[in-house]
């Protein structure tokens, strides 16, 4: 096993338009210290040896505090399989697996120092209707996490949208996630069922984020929720002139769960885990963004360096809204 050697990702969908290639594969498994997921890592250059390779480091949590830390992707500790169910069981419960647990699976990835903590994120740059319909109470889950991380932003990308601020140096954006987390009386049958069509859980949103690119990876700017919507539909098996590569048939499935609040239907999935973020190729005043959609299918989507910039920072004037 030579997990250095690039790797070719089978394709399914896309078409000759997309290929993804692993130029190397993690050997390792890092749990966040003492348990979680959704992990996004990004690296910087190494402040203290600027000719060595950079610092990984893995972002933990999001808001409201940004929790990072520094890791050795390929170095580890060798646990036995009882660690490992230790790590996996909490104390007290019952310890049974009938699965194997393969040699990465028992590598505890090494860390350096501790987890950095940045004072609390800056308010979201504009509200959404959520915040409308259940004043001073967010059904969105405040704590949030990756998501996917990160691409560099230049003070000329910076200052090319979005109001004037007073940043000098690059920032780091990266995308998160939150939800509407389950609650026990969800399954209560005296709750009325209008109750909880009214805030229906596990319902997921996303959200732009800016930080400083050295610890403490203090958050700089985020933007309000938004969502990504779904594949568009074909018409006799064939995409919109806007959508390249090859109709995955699946699609249509992701559109029986639609994400919604408040008796509203959005045009997006129930569940949109964005896992890419990466800046585009050949053009770097881009990104290319690939998310999931309701466990079932991806899209991958570009969007301008602008465009986010204007979502972290935008115009007040874009933000008022008159009645007539």
């Amino acid at each position: 096993e030579n997990f250095d050697r690039p790797y070719k990702l089978r394709n399914l969908y896309g078409g000759d338009l997309l290929e993804v290639t692993l130029q190397r594969q993690f050997i390792t498994i890092w749990s966040g210290g003492h348990g979680g997921k959704n992990f996004a890592l990004f690296s910087v250059p190494n402040v203290t040896h600027p000719v060595s390779p950079d610092s990984v480091y893995v972002e933990i949590n999001i808001t409201p505090e940004h929790h990072v830390q520094q890791v050795l992707p390929d170095e580890y500790d060798q646990l036995t399989l009882q660690q490992v169910f230790e790590l996996m069981w909490k104390k007290g419960t019952k310890k049974k697996r009938h699965a194997n647990i393969d040699k990465i699976g028992q590598r505890s990835m090494k860390v350096v120092g501790n987890m950095t903590k940045s004072d609390e994120s800056p308010e979201a740059s504009f509200h959404t209707t959520d915040q409308y319909w259940f004043p001073g109470k967010t059904p969105f889950k405040v704590n949030s996490h990756g998501g996917a991380c990160c691409v560099s932003f230049s003070l000329d990308d910076i200052n090319m949208g979005g109001t004037q601020h007073n940043h000098h140096e690059p920032l780091l954006v990266g995308i998160a996630h939150t939800k509407v987390p389950w609650q026990p009386w969800y399954s209560k049958d005296h709750i009325p069922q209008e109750r909880k069509d009214m805030l229906p859980h596990t319902h997921y949103v996303s959200f732009f984020y800016a930080f400083d690119p050295r610890p403490p990876f203090q958050l700089r700017a985020r933007s309000g929720y938004f969502c990504l919507g779904h594949t568009p539909l074909s018409r006799d098996g064939q995409l919109p002139p806007t959508e390249g590569g090859i109709f995955n048939q699946h699609s249509i499935l992701t559109r029986d769960r639609p994400l919604k609040q408040h008796n509203v239907t959005y045009e997006c999935p129930q569940i949109e885990y964005i896992s890419a973020f990466v800046e585009k190729a050949d053009d770097k005043s881009s990104t290319v963004v690939g998310y999931g959609m309701n466990d079932c299918t991806a899209r991958l989507i570009e969007i301008e360096k602008r465009e986010i910039v204007r979502l972290l920072y935008p115009d007040p004037l874009e933000m008022v809204f008159e009645a007539e």
